[in-house]
Parts: C-alpha cells; sequence; structure tokens
C-alpha cells in the first residue's frame, strides 16, 4: 500500500523572547502587566502529548488586541510526577520563560520590550532567540 506523507509549513511571525527569572508565573505575569501597561491573563494550560507516553502541561498567559499579542510561556512541564523537567523547547531548557511577540513589525517596540524586561527586578537575563535556529519550533504553534 503506497503511505502519503503530509508536510506542513507554519509561518513564524512573532518574535521569541527567552527570560531566565526565579519568580512564580503569575508574580512575573502581573510585574510585566504593570511594566509594559498590558493585561496579561491565564489560559487554560497547553498539554503536549508526545511519543513514548509523554505529556507537557505548560501554563501560558496572554495579551491580544485586534492587531498584535504576547504571550507569556512558562518553558518546563506542570506536572510534577515525570522524574526529570521536561521543557517544552529542549534547547532552551536554561531558560525559564519564553515571550511570542506578535504583530509589531518594529524592532524598536522588541528591543523596548526587552530592555523593560531586562530591567525588572527577579529577571536576571532576556534574550531575543531566532525561531528559525529551533529544532523543536513547532511547538511554539498555539
Amino acid at each position: 500500500m503506497k503511505k502519503n506523507k503530509l508536510i506542513a509549513s507554519f509561518d513564524f511571525d512573532f518574535s521569541l523572547l527567552a527570560i531566565v527569572s526565579q519568580l512564580k508565573e503569575y508574580k512575573l505575569a502581573w510585574i510585566i502587566n504593570h511594566e509594559l501597561g498590558i493585561n496579561l491573563v491565564k489560559q487554560q494550560d497547553e498539554i503536549f502529548h508526545f511519543l513514548r507516553d509523554q505529556d507537557l502541561c505548560i501554563s501560558n498567559y496572554l495579551y491580544q488586541t485586534e492587531h498584535s499579542g504576547i504571550r507569556l510561556i512558562f518553558n518546563c512541564s506542570k506536572d510534577g510526577s515525570m522524574p526529570s523537567r521536561q521543557h517544552l523547547i529542549p534547547e532552551l531548557k536554561q531558560f525559564d520563560f519564553l515571550m511570542l511577540v506578535e504583530g509589531f513589525e518594529d524592532t524598536l517596540v522588541i528591543q523596548e520590550i526587552r530592555d523593560i524586561l531586562k530591567n525588572i527586578n527577579g529577571i536576571q537575563l532576556v534574550n531575543q532567540i531566532g525561531v528559525d535556529q529551533l529544532k523543536s519550533r513547532d511547538n511554539l504553534i498555539f
């Protein structure tokens, strides 16, 4: 029998900021709301089902306008039953949070957000990551 293979291509039209912080996710979201003047709202946890019975439960917050959006994602699974911490993006396991910024075409806006995040107490590091360089970038499709 002939097998067909579906090849899908997604457009990653967002900027990705990776954040190192020991703050709890709700505390970080509250501080970012205050500093950026936005309203990140807790969304239902995303559950990813992978091969070998591995499931990830990922917490996320969303700020959405008509033409833009910001999503704050916890990079580690909330499921404590796994023997080791599972990451949404294994290549970025040194980062605790990921921020997807979409709809802001101006790179100055991304740089401003990055600068504001760098000045927040409790955030140790903020890096802008090229999405095309990530092997597991498909995990960022919500």
